[in-house]
């Protein structure tokens, strides 16, 4: 077993981090407590439609990378686990914040990579999942984001909310690029800035005489399928 099992970690953490699919804003130089306002106004040329609730798709899926350099390896290398089967709904207001009832939960035990013993090392070393099987995401805003929702043009912004992991909740942002077709939305969120295993209480795993170091930052991206009203 290497060191890549520090991805899980990470991927947990991600996956809920995908709940919040949709916006592109300024780049967040820091973990945001608090997300700006939403542009309110109609994107010309393309055709408009009201939020409503988007419920997450069983494809939706995060990936999380984290540096390692093995023993034995000259180079560095990522070490690349994927998270699938989150679940949850979100309902954007039109001023760019979310009903109260919006969440995005994921089964941590689901994580698997192409390593049994890496998976197994990562949910009951570093992800204690028979304490915390699951990790939830709360989408707090968009900044950047014209409402209502576009159909048929890319859009991007900045998601802001609330990620718990391991039982340690941070306030973490997303840089995304999505798109609306009709009653389906797709999008890319990427965790900016990135995540340290300390952030939700962990240590980045060690495995002796097999991984010489672990780069303590974790990188996640979380593509998400969600379905909705198509008018």
């Amino acid at each position: 077993m290497t060191i890549r099992s520090t991805c899980v970690l990470a991927a947990a953490a991600i996956l809920f981090a995908a709940c919040g699919g949709a916006a592109n804003a300024p780049t967040p130089t820091d973990t945001a407590t608090t997300a700006p306002t939403a542009t309110a106004a109609a994107t010309s040329g393309a055709t408009a439609t009201a939020a409503g609730t988007w419920t997450i798709g069983s494809d939706t899926k995060a990936t999380i990378s984290v540096r390692e350099q093995l023993v034995g390896v000259n180079l560095p290398s990522d070490a690349v686990l994927t998270a699938k089967g989150a679940t949850g709904t979100f309902a954007i207001n039109s001023d760019g914040t979310f009903s109260g009832d919006s969440k995005i939960t994921i089964d941590v035990t689901t994580l698997a990579s192409d390593q049994r013993d890496r998976d197994n090392f990562v949910k009951m070393d570093t992800l204690q999942t028979r304490q915390f099987p699951t990790a939830t995401f709360v989408p707090m805003k968009v900044t950047g984001l014209t409402l209502p929702l576009a159909s048929g043009e890319e859009l991007k912004f900045t998601l802001a909310g609330k990620m718990t992991i391991h039982g340690k909740t941070k306030d973490v942002t997303f840089d995304v690029v999505a798109k609306r077709s009709g009653g389906t939305l797709t999008a890319t969120a990427t965790a900016n800035p990135t995540w340290k295993f300390e952030d939700f209480g962990m240590s980045a795993p060690s495995v002796p005489f097999r991984v010489v170091s672990v780069n303590d930052e974790i990188r996640l991206v979380v593509d998400i399928v969600a379905t909705g009203s198509a008018s």
